[in-house]
């Protein structure tokens, strides 16, 4: 499918519908609105993951009361995500797209990646079904992960206005990077609100070049941390498509 770009608010109002309360994280007490120049820096974010065509990804989400343990690909260019599902049970591969997921029984390659070529959409093994955020974590967390890509930057002003924040400097992998919170909306903030760090649902990790390595999600009250690598990752070419 071909990717379409999406609103910075639809991200939030995605983590939002699970949204529960927020779980304490450490943030420099000099967080602050994004300045002019911080906002530029988010607003490509999502672009430059569009640029980097697929990442790699891994995350651990608990559903349940069930592990779940993520690791493959998000091909942003072509709209897809693909990835290796497993945990106490059967390991899945798992096809998603902005609006249907389907699951395969795989075993992962050597590294714990899906297998590739993905298979045939037609084979009999698959089981498909719509992508429903509002009932499913997991679902979720495969929107927001989808919706960390667009076709164009974000607009730094907007940011501003909205009230997304410079929230700390940090390194992943030794890498230094700025964890930005993403604001809960792409509307303005009325006149002489001031938005609170510690109450966002979504933080990014960014390089200076404007690479995502990390993103944390509040779902049901959990921080979820998904990273990022930037090593080449192959494109996912959907059988049919």
């Amino acid at each position: 499918m071909k990717p379409k770009r999406v609103r910075l608010f639809a991200i939030l109002t995605i983590a939002a519908a699970v949204l529960a309360g927020c779980t304490a994280q450490t943030v420099s007490p000099t967080a602050h609105v994004v300045t002019s120049k911080e906002s530029e820096l988010l607003a490509i974010s999502r672009f430059a993951n569009f640029n980097a065509g697929t990442r790699t990804i891994s995350t651990v989400l608990n559903q349940s009361g069930t592990e779940l343990k993520l690791l493959g690909w998000v091909d942003y260019a072509n709209g897809a995500g693909y990835v290796e599902v497993t945990g106490a049970f059967e390991s899945q591969a798992l096809l998603w797209t902005s609006s249907t997921v389907g699951i395969i029984a795989s075993s992962p390659d050597s590294d714990g990646f899906p297998k590739l070529p993905i298979p045939d959409l037609d084979d009999q093994n698959w089981q498909s079904r719509p992508l429903d955020t509002s009932s499913s974590a997991l679902d979720t967390l495969l929107a927001a992960i989808g919706n960390l890509g667009q076709d164009r930057p974000d607009n730094p002003l907007l940011l501003q206005q909205s009230g997304a924040m410079w929230l700390k400097t940090d390194k992943v992998g030794g890498v230094p990077v700025t964890v930005f919170a993403a604001p809960a909306s792409d509307e303005p903030l009325p006149d002489g609100k001031v938005p609170q760090a510690g109450s966002e649902s979504l933080r990014l990790w960014v390089t200076k070049d404007g690479l995502i390595l990390r993103a944390e999600l509040n779902l049901n009250g959990s921080w979820v941390t998904v990273d990022f690598s930037a090593k080449p990752a192959p494109s996912l070419q959907i059988p049919g498509e």
